[in-house]
């Protein structure tokens, strides 16, 4: 009698030691697993978070960058402005491209352009024809060419200088930024079709 009954509390002793095992492996591997996805979801929130903040400032500088070409392409107000009276530097007349309007637009401090465009983000605007060659603009009143509406920061490849400026193209590496976006319009200039092109960029 004495031998079985020791017996049989050896087996239920063993059989709680495996209870407490595998009550042990489950609660481990829960643990592990709750871990594993507590650091999978902290990641992709982390992931989501900073593609949405991307995404939010490439579409801002995307609809920017057609808020100046919309206020290029415009007569502007008034609609025979000078840098002393303009509010909205438009460069058209009788949509066509008015080669003052736009060496006005050229003239004009980059501090003061920022504003009128209601952006905050750095932008450049040029002029090409068909051939995509830089177009160089001057008023008769004054003998200087110029040949971009915009940041003073971005590098001109160029030949020459006033009045014989030789515009070709812009030096886009002279600049630092995250998102660029280009933007391309058609206007009629001297009864030809040329590219007014926009660019804006944010740091």
């Amino acid at each position: 009698m004495i031998k079985k009954m020791s017996s049989k509390k050896t087996k239920s002793k063993k059989a709680g030691r495996k209870k407490n095992r595998k009550a042990q492996v489950w609660i481990s591997d829960y643990t592990m697993s709750l871990l594993l996805f507590i650091i999978a979801l902290i990641i992709a929130v982390k992931i989501i978070i900073n593609n949405f903040g991307a995404n939010t400032a490439f579409i801002d500088l995307k609809a920017d960058a057609a808020k100046i070409s919309d206020t290029l392409l415009s007569e502007g107000f008034p609609a025979d402005w000078t840098n002393e009276s303009v509010l909205r530097p438009g460069i058209l007349t009788g949509e066509r491209l008015n080669s003052t309007k736009v060496y006005n637009a050229m003239n004009m401090s980059y501090t003061t352009l920022g504003p009128k465009f209601q952006t905050r983000y750095d932008f450049i605007v040029i002029f090409q024809d068909k051939n995509d060659d830089m177009i160089e603009f001057n008023d008769s009143s004054d003998s200087d060419s110029k040949c971009v509406i915009g940041s003073p920061e971005v590098s001109i490849n160029s030949v020459g200088s006033a009045p014989n400026l030789d515009c070709h193209n812009l030096e886009l590496d002279s600049i630092d930024y995250d998102d660029l976006v280009t933007l391309t319009r058609l206007v009629v200039y001297d009864s030809t079709i040329v590219k007014m092109v926009v660019y804006a960029w944010n740091e």
